[in-house]
């Protein structure tokens, strides 16, 4: 009970024409008078609020801005904590007006206590349908309305309403996943609830009370939207169609509203004794919805094609235009829809061991490798025979797609990474006493099955540190003006041939002045060290940074974002850090999308070929001679538009022969590492390829700045620049 008073207290409504708050303080109120220990302390306060509320929604009272002035006091008095003693003043009443009478008056307001939970009829059918209703009982009506205006606007309304249901329905169908369209279905049908209650429309009360809480158990994941329960919605759409028409019939000839058992009780039953269960049909070929409706015959072909284009011109989809027209009904439209997706859900498939699939993958390599030795043979391209070279071409398509085919059987959504976020996030508010919402998007994004346990753990290192750093308490967050709970967002988008993944929290961001104070006392830096604002972001990706002054189960010990980074370039990714004070902190993630396949700049250094990810490349430049400077004390440097960087000579480190040894006779790769940019000195890029990834074996394994070979076309192996491992080497032998 207190937590309902409490509810109550915390109402906000706007004013005497609030029809929604006051429905909602109606329903609270309703839900308290079932309460057995209601009659106590609270029930003369509550018991004045109702009557009050009743006068003024169906405008009875005297007085309505001093009955609102009361109604705001008695709603103080609950939020105080005040009891039984406390009474704003003498009820205005008539005097012969006595507490039976007034009783009878409150029970119209809203639904008896009990009632909307009472048991259906034991003999109602599970299944009906609106062509097999009885006829309706002429001797048991509901009272007549008492405001014909405002039965006039629930009516029109309500329409309204419905009409939003059935159109957001279709967005269910599509996606049964899509939070905002469960959102926007369940608003209209507490909506109607609402207001229904105030008019003592029962019938209307009930079902539109049984289909909310089904819905809002789907908006809190304790049952999933399927097409049993998009069924029921739309059922539940046409009952109350049917009742609003019996209103509107009241409202024009005058009388009682009618009821109709035989409509209402099966449908409440069918409603409570649904469990989410679903059953699932057989697959069907692929078909669009505008094909589906004409076999059907609901629609023809020449119909079908104009709704086509017009949903086009204005945005929308088939199915919306044809609701709108009224040319076929929702639940038409929404069994077209069904039948397309079960066909992509029961779409074939088996299961395969992971070696018999990676071996597949290496030997298509293999053959895209083999084949391209073979057409770059001088022999074979000495040939002019015109079918040899239609035949080669086509045999380059098929082996293309054939490695495009494999590579995706590697590749899985990472949603079920995604969603482990859910729950980690739930206790970590729970244990630091904080408010905070995760919110996902492109969780369908998919990414190489090697790499998705590989990037579990620096996820979870990051949304820690969201939760534990950023976040601020909610009294915190209140005193600068934002909402007590904070917001998480986690998100994933393929671009190009990477995956982009985006960590970013509203908390209070990074402050730049205490990670160099921490990075100070530890050691990490000098104190005469000059870092610009990024590089000081990238300081707490240092082993053993962190701010936090006390340990506690959350964070503290300085061991995450330094497995995070190692993490990340373990998967041959890279990671940026952007803050703003008081407003957040953003990570993004940038991965490839697989670990056999990357995509590099060919480089020549004298006679051997090497790759370079393109990941880790910024640009590639010739740079004027005056570009080049040699700095005391920090070697051999470069000049790029005003900024100064390390010349890297990568012959002086592999211990080749250069044909160049002149920066401006050569090529210059800018690549970035930690803070800094970097110029890698090559001869000249031969070109751009996707090679298949080889390890160098147990001896090579661990050789420094080189992560793996690759077999080129004309079946030469270029070995895989580690920029990392390179930049490293050089910083080594600068010191």
């Amino acid at each position: 009970m207190k937590e309902i008073l409490d509810r109550l207290a915390a109402g906000v409504i706007d004013g005497p024409g609030d029809l929604m708050g006051i429905g909602e303080c109606l329903n609270l109120i309703e839900t308290l008078e079932k309460d057995a220990d209601f009659q106590g302390t609270w029930a003369p306060v509550v018991t004045q609020l109702k009557l009050r509320f009743k006068r003024i929604v169906l405008e009875e009272s005297q007085d309505p801005e001093g009955d609102w002035r009361e109604i705001r006091e008695l709603i103080a008095s609950i939020e105080n904590g005040q009891n039984d003693d406390f009474f704003p003043g003498p009820v205005p009443q008539p005097p012969e007006v006595d507490w039976p009478n007034i009783q009878k008056l409150m029970e119209n307001v809203c639904v008896k206590p009990g009632e909307e939970d009472a048991p259906p009829p034991s003999d109602g059918e599970e299944e009906w349908s609106l062509e097999d209703l009885a006829p309706v009982d002429a001797q048991s009506a509901q009272e007549e309305i008492n405001d014909p205006e405002l039965l006039k606007d629930f009516i029109e309304e309500g329409k309204e309403h419905l009409s939003s249901i059935e159109l957001n329905m279709l967005s269910l169908e599509a996606d049964p996943h899509d939070q905002e369209a469960i959102n926007a279905v369940f608003r209209p049908f507490h909506s109607i609830k609402g207001v229904a209650g105030f008019l003592n429309l029962k019938d209307i009360h009930r079902i539109s009370h049984e289909v909310e809480n089904m819905l809002d158990a789907a908006r809190s994941g304790t049952l999933l939207i399927n097409d049993a329960m998009i069924d029921i919605v739309l059922s539940a759409v046409d009952v109350l169609k049917v009742l609003l028409g019996d209103l509107e019939n009241v409202k024009k000839e005058g009388g009682k509203i009618p009821l109709q058992p035989s409509l209402v009780e099966p449908f409440l039953k069918r409603v409570r004794n649904f469990n989410g269960e679903d059953v699932q049909g057989s697959g069907v070929p692929v078909r669009k919805v505008g094909q589906i409706l004409v076999e059907q015959g609901i629609i023809d072909n020449g119909m079908a094609e104009d709704l086509a284009e017009r949903g086009k011109s204005t945005g929308k989809k088939i199915g919306e235009v044809i609701i709108q027209e009224g040319i076929a009904s929702p639940r038409d439209v929404s069994m077209a829809l069904r039948e397309q997706r079960r066909t992509k859900e029961n779409a074939a498939s088996v299961r395969i061991d992971t070696v018999k699939l990676d071996n597949l993958v290496d030997m298509v390599g293999e053959l895209v490798i083999a084949q391209t030795m073979v057409l770059q043979n001088p022999t074979v391209q000495t040939i002019k025979d015109q079918k040899l070279q239609k035949d080669s071409v086509q045999l380059s398509r098929i082996t293309a797609e054939l490695q495009r085919i494999s590579m995706s059987m590697r590749m899985v959504p990472i949603k079920a990474t995604f969603q482990k976020m859910i729950r980690l996030v739930r206790d970590l508010a729970k244990k630091s006493g904080k408010e905070v919402s995760l919110v996902m998007k492109g969780e369908d994004t998919e990414i190489d099955r090697n790499m998705v346990e590989e990037i579990y753990d620096p996820l979870v290192h990051m949304i820690r540190n969201s939760v534990d750093h950023g976040i601020e308490l909610p009294d915190e967050r209140s005193r600068v003006g934002k909402d007590p709970a904070g917001v998480i967002h986690l998100a994933a988008e393929q671009k190009g041939g990477n995956i982009v993944i985006d960590i970013q929290d509203d908390g209070k961001g990074l402050d730049v002045t205490r990670i160099r104070k921490k990075a100070v006392e530890r050691g990490i830096i000098s104190a005469d060290d000059q870092l610009d604002e990024k590089a000081v972001y990238e300081l707490i990706m240092a082993p053993g940074f962190s701010t936090k002054d006390q340990v506690t189960d959350v964070s503290g010990r300085g061991v995450g974002m330094d497995v995070v980074k190692k993490s990340v370039e373990q998967l041959r990714g890279k990671m940026d850090i952007a803050s703003s004070s008081g407003k957040g902190t953003h990570f993004q993630l940038k991965l490839p999308l697989t670990m056999a396949i990357i995509d590099g700049m060919v480089i020549q250094i004298g006679p051997d070929r090497y790759v370079v990810p393109t990941i880790a490349l910024k640009e590639s430049l010739r740079p004027p001679e005056k570009a080049y400077l040699t700095v005391q004390g920090t070697g051999e440097m470069i000049k790029v538009r005003e900024t100064l960087m390390p010349l890297v000579r990568l012959h002086e480190l592999f211990g080749v022969e250069p044909r160049i040894r002149n920066p401006w006779d050569g090529l210059l790769l800018v690549v970035n590492e930690g803070s800094r940019s970097y110029c890698l000195l090559a001869d000249e890029i031969v070109g751009r390829q996707e090679v298949v990834i080889k390890s160098l074996g147990g001896s090579l394994r661990h050789l420094v700045g080189i992560s793996g070979g690759a077999i080129l076309g004309d079946g030469r192996v270029a070995l895989i620049i580690d920029v990392k491992g390179v930049v490293n080497l050089y910083e080594e032998c600068a010191r």
